[in-house]
């Protein structure tokens, strides 16, 4: 059985449904066995920069496996390089203190953001 999406994974499968006119079955999925091309790469990479406010490397997303997991990583880490160290030290530190309801709950809320 696979593992549900992340809350990342999750949007980038629906800026894919929307683009591509096709639900990505999950995390495995790749853009261009889905029919994506340079042209729909280019708003997916547009979509990214206004949904998250990062960019990403060109490179990367041409590369032949560009699937839902990848795209949803290279986000996610994206987002990290532009949190300061102290920043994600006192993050880290707020979701230790934290119970297991409290953490799902929250990626739940930024899930459907």
């Amino acid at each position: 059985m696979e593992d549900a999406p992340t809350p990342t994974e999750h949007t980038v499968i629906g800026m894919w449904a929307e683009l591509l006119g096709t639900e990505p079955g999950g995390p495995h999925a790749d853009f261009f066995e889905l029919g994506g091309q340079s042209l729909t790469l280019l708003q997916f990479i547009a979509r990214v920069q206004e949904t998250f406010g990062v960019e990403l490397p060109v490179e990367m997303l041409f590369s032949e496996d560009l699937t839902v997991a990848l795209a949803a990583r290279a986000i996610d880490e994206a987002l990290l390089s532009t949190v300061a160290d102290e920043e994600l030290a006192a993050l880290l530190e707020e979701l230790d203190g934290m119970s297991d309801e409290q953490v799902q709950a929250l990626l739940t809320d930024r899930g459907s953001a």
